[in-house]
């Protein structure tokens, strides 16, 4: 089973003013953070706004991206869908365009038992052709994991792993603990350190497409056992992380991308585009960010 280490941002979809992918800023994003050293890139995620895309911007997307990168970093792509048959569609898009592995957010909007849950899993992996990781976000999805459940996901041999996009540290400690094979990703940014402390190596974040910098240096003071270091870090980052929420997150990240040099466009609406206002508040935020580290 592949291992998965380090840091991997969930990547924004850049559009323009017809709301039509902009395949040249993505590029710009992908290699910027190819040359600050992430490990791979999460694509056609929550951030990567997937529900708000067509399916067949969905499958250009993931095509795209993992031409632009071209085997030189993992490319995780969420194909999760509303029904298992979108979910395969994707996944199997996902697989001829090269990707590592695939993701899946639970079914959603109707009210499905368990095991229906569960079965849709088993059957993206028997069809997917590439290692699957589940993509456990209860606040979005509504669907809410119990630790069990997870465990006798991850026996599955077609599963990878779970990106953890919860607060529940004790569950991501126990299945680091228990599902030691299997990869366990941190899927909040703003938690960075304690996950790491519970064991969990590698990371899926929304707002590593703007400071990955920022948080490869945390893990790397975590493994120095710099933890003066981490902790600042990492509350530099909560900092960030706490004017992004304010303004609203997703068109947040891309305006800093903006200010950092590339236009995203703005967010799919009913997303409304920035004002001047939050502008101002990202630019302070973005100074403040970079000003002064311990030697």
């Amino acid at each position: 089973m592949k291992r998965f280490e380090g840091i991997y941002p969930a990547i924004i979809t850049p559009i323009d003013e017809m709301e039509q992918i902009n395949e040249k800023a993505l590029a710009q994003v992908i290699e910027r953070s190819v040359a600050q050293g992430v490990a791979g890139f999460y694509v056609s995620g929550s951030t990567g706004e997937s529900f708000l895309l067509r399916d067949e911007q969905r499958a250009q997307l993931i095509r795209a991206v993992c031409e632009i990168v071209g085997g030189r970093r993992d490319v995780i792509a969420n194909i999760g869908a509303f029904s298992t048959k979108g979910s395969i569609e994707l996944a199997h898009v996902a697989a001829k365009s090269g990707a590592t592995a695939v993701s899946a957010v639970p079914p959603f909007y109707f009210p499905y038992s368990k095991q229906e849950i569960v079965q849709y899993y088993f059957d993206i992996a028997k069809a997917a052709g590439l290692p699957v990781i589940i993509y456990n976000i209860p606040k979005m999805s509504g669907v809410s994991f119990k630790t069990g459940e997870l465990i006798e996901l991850l026996a599955h041999e077609g599963i990878a792993g779970v990106k953890q996009t919860t607060m529940d540290l004790m569950q991501t400690e126990t299945l680091v603990r228990t599902c030691g094979n299997k990869a366990v990703f941190n899927g909040h940014d703003e938690i960075l350190l304690p996950a790491l402390s519970v064991g969990v190596k590698a990371s899926i974040g929304s707002t590593f497409s703007i400071m990955a910098d920022v948080f490869i240096r945390l893990m790397k003071a975590f493994d120095a056992k710099d933890m003066e270091r981490a902790r600042y870090l990492q509350g530099k980052a909560n900092a960030m992380i706490k004017t992004l929420l304010e303004i609203g997150i997703f068109p947040a990240i891309k305006g800093v991308l903006k200010l950092q040099g590339i236009d995203c466009g703005n967010c799919i609406k009913p997303f409304q585009p920035l004002k001047t206002a939050d502008y101002d508040k990202l630019e302070k935020a973005l100074a403040d960010l970079y000003d002064g580290e311990p030697a």
